[in-house]
């Protein structure tokens, strides 16, 4: 969903991964009915969590996998047709198949086992399964559709920064503990550009934004969706991988592209209903 950044290296591959991602992304997000962006988060969302399954919970165990889409499924698809009420139930929905598992494979498998499983399951919907579903959720606001291009946007412009000033500038590390690759000189890099993403979308977004709040908007989504970023690295380095998969080409899998906005989404949702609150 996000605009993947590519500006640190030159290798066209990445570069054409990333306009394949994008155009489909752009095209549905203003596209007028909301079915071809359900199907697109779907998709994307369900790779994702494919990602997460295969390596949380294990690739043998194609039984809880499908579980698993199916409840990301009825989250997305409630959350599109029921608002925020439709992502509660969608989420209750998934918790109900986690626990009918729970329940069916106990006698089978280990007590620490099960109780390790239904831990990671949760995390995964609260994770993904909630926050991506912001994007239906913002689609359908007054100006959704800029609002929802504005938040990818900056999002991706946040991690471009960070990458290219980061690769050249170098320097001491941000949180080497979760992400050794990672400076304090991207960080504010990635600062950096997200705020001018944000100054220039004055020129795109409703009146109702001022200049210095779009700053401060750049501002906040750098600084949550570097979190986000180093949220993923955590449990990459526990698991002992670099990428969640090898999907897109120099850019790992769909998770690793969705981390910073999966933080992103539902924060700026939140800023955005406080705003124009009746």
């Amino acid at each position: 969903m996000a605009l993947s950044p590519c500006l640190a290296t030159g290798n066209l591959g990445r570069w054409l991964v990333a306009l394949i991602l994008a155009i489909p992304t752009v095209i549905c997000i203003f596209l007028p009915n909301k079915v071809y962006l359900l199907v697109l988060v779907c998709v994307f969302g369900g790779i994702a969590w494919h990602e997460f399954v295969a390596n949380l919970l294990g690739r043998q165990r194609i039984g809880l996998l499908i579980l698993t889409e199916l409840g990301w499924v009825a989250t997305a698809v409630l959350s599109c047709f029921f608002g925020v009420e439709g992502l509660a139930m969608g989420l209750f929905l998934a918790f109900a198949i986690g626990a009918a598992y729970l329940l069916f494979t106990f006698p089978q498998v280990p007590d620490k086992v099960s109780l390790n499983l239904i831990s990671r399951y949760a995390l995964g919907h609260l994770y993904i399964s909630f926050s991506l579903s912001f994007v239906l959720l913002i689609k359908p606001m007054l100006g959704g559709p800029v609002l929802l291009f504005f938040v990818i946007l900056v999002t991706a412009l946040s991690d471009t920064g960070a990458i290219y000033v980061g690769s050249r500038l170098k320097g001491p590390k941000l949180f080497p503990k979760a992400s050794p690759n990672k400076t304090i000189s991207g960080f504010l890099g990635g600062i950096a550009l997200a705020m001018l993403g944000g100054a220039l979308s004055s020129f795109y977004l409703p009146k109702d934004f001022t200049l210095p709040e779009l700053v401060v908007m750049g501002l906040v989504l750098a600084v949550t969706g570097t979190f986000g970023d180093l949220f993923e690295s955590a449990l990459k380095r526990t698991l002992g991988i670099k990428d969640t998969s090898t999907i897109l080409l120099g850019h790992g899998g769909f998770w690793d592209r969705l981390d910073s906005l999966l933080f992103n989404l539902p924060i700026f949702y939140f800023y955005i209903s406080m705003k124009f609150q009746p």
